[in-house]
């Protein structure tokens, strides 16, 4: 991924941190400690300085109660996702063997980018 990409990510991912740890009214040292880094490495993750690795994502949406995905998203994203055709499948209708089967395809694929 070209460099400047990962910096929109970075930086993407930053704001949305910030925008979460709002709403769930926590300032900067706060979250930093439930995390159990520094207030200043957490500042850096914010403004997009710094991506932060998986494991620490997911740690960072559980504890902000959100999906890890929502960290990746633009606000262009979240509209789009409100404009769905209405023949878009939902996760919850599909039968149970098809929902194992995706979720199997999803655990493969967050372990090939954590490795």
């Amino acid at each position: 991924m070209a460099e400047q990409k990962k910096q929109r990510l970075a930086t993407i991912v930053g704001a949305n941190i910030t925008a979460q740890r709002r709403l769930m009214g926590w300032n900067q040292a706060e979250f930093a400690e439930r995390l159990g880094i520094g207030a200043d490495s957490l500042s850096r993750i914010e403004r997009g300085l710094v991506a932060p690795r998986f494991p620490r994502l997911e740690q960072m949406a559980s504890l902000l109660e959100c999906p890890v995905y929502e960290l990746f998203q633009t606000q262009e994203d979240r509209e789009r996702a409100t404009e769905r055709p209405a023949a878009a499948v939902s996760f919850s209708s599909l039968d149970l063997s098809t929902r194992r089967e995706v979720m199997l395809m999803a655990e493969k694929i967050i372990q090939l980018m954590r490795s």
